[in-house]
C-alpha cells in the first residue's frame, strides 16, 4: 500500500506558522487522531510514542506529490532520510479520521529526555466524538508568528 497522507499536530497545521510552506496542494485536510504523547518544546510541539489521543490534521495528497512534499518537510523538520536521524524522525503511524483508519507519515521525537524543558500536554480538549484529546497549542503554549520567534 502506498502512503499518501501526512499527520501534523503543530506548526505545519493549516492555520499555524508553517501551514503555508507545503510545496504541493493536498487533496484534503481533515481532523484526525493519533496515539502518542504530545510535548510543548518551547515554541513548537513534539510527538512521541504513548497512549494519549492527539488531535491533529491529516493531509492527503496525490501519490505522485508525496516524494516532493516529504523532501520539503524533511528539511523543515530537520530529518535526514539517508541516516534516519535528525531533530524529528519521519515514521509511519496509524491515524483515525472521521471516516477511516489509515497509515500516515508523521514527524516524531524519539527521546523526550533530550528536551529537559519540555512540558507534557495532557488530554484536555473535547474532540468531535466527545473524547479528551491533547492539542497544540494549549493555553500555556508560546505560539510563534515568525520563524525568528522560535526558541527551541
Amino acid at each position: 500500500m502506498s502512503i499518501s497522507s501526512i499527520f501534523v499536530y503543530g506548526t505545519l497545521k493549516h492555520d499555524q506558522l508553517r501551514g503555508a510552506m507545503w510545496p504541493k496542494r493536498p487533496l484534503s485536510i481533515e481532523p484526525a487522531i493519533a496515539l502518542g504523547q504530545l510535548w510543548d518544546l518551547g515554541s513548537y510541539p513534539g510527538l512521541c510514542s504513548g497512549n494519549d489521543s492527539i488531535l491533529g490534521e491529516l493531509w492527503t495528497f496525490d501519490s505522485n506529490d508525496i516524494p516532493a512534499t516529504l523532501d520539503i518537510l524533511d528539511g523543515i523538520e530537520g530529518y535526514d532520510p539517508s541516516s534516519d536521524s535528525g531533530l524529528y524522525l519521519r515514521k509511519v503511524i496509524q491515524v483515525l479520521s472521521k471516516d477511516r483508519q489509515t497509515q500516515a507519515f508523521a514527524y516524531l521525537i524519539e527521546d523526550i529526555g533530550k528536551w529537559p524543558k519540555a512540558r507534557r500536554i495532557f488530554p484536555w480538549s473535547d474532540s468531535p466524538s466527545g473524547e479528551q484529546v491533547a492539542l497544540w497549542p494549549d493555553s500555556l503554549a508560546r505560539v510563534p508568528e515568525h520563524e525568528s520567534d522560535e526558541d527551541c
